[in-house]
């Protein structure tokens, strides 16, 4: 047991060994990158900066009109929703059309005056 301890101390003995050059190659690439990196950024929030202030004022324009077009969507919702709940009493309206109908038919004329 004493030996597997020891081996596995020296196991990782080694790849700690083994493991400073990849890390000095780590460190080495990153600061080779560095002003690439910088200079990206930089660029990158220029256009962001530029991009995002058109992309506010285009919202700013537009946002009236999709306001608009919701509303209008909404309301037709609102309107589907409740036809959609008149449409089962559709057979109980038209039995009542019927029967006034046949009532009409049915009943006696008034004298007129």
């Amino acid at each position: 047991m004493l030996t597997f301890l020891l081996f596995s101390a020296l196991a990782v003995a080694v790849a700690g060994v083994v493991a400073i050059p990849f890390m000095l190659m780590g460190v080495l690439f990153w600061l080779v990158m560095l002003p690439f990196r910088l200079f990206f950024k930089l660029l990158g929030g220029l256009f962001g900066m530029v991009f995002g202030l058109g992309g506010a004022l285009l919202g700013l324009v537009i946002a009236p009109i999709v306001m608009i077009v919701v509303a209008v969507a909404l309301v037709g919702a609102f309107v589907s929703a409740l036809l959609s709940l008149l449409v089962p009493l559709l057979p109980v309206a038209l039995l009542a059309l019927l029967v006034w109908a046949i009532y009409r038919l049915a009943r006696r004329p008034t004298p007129a005056f």
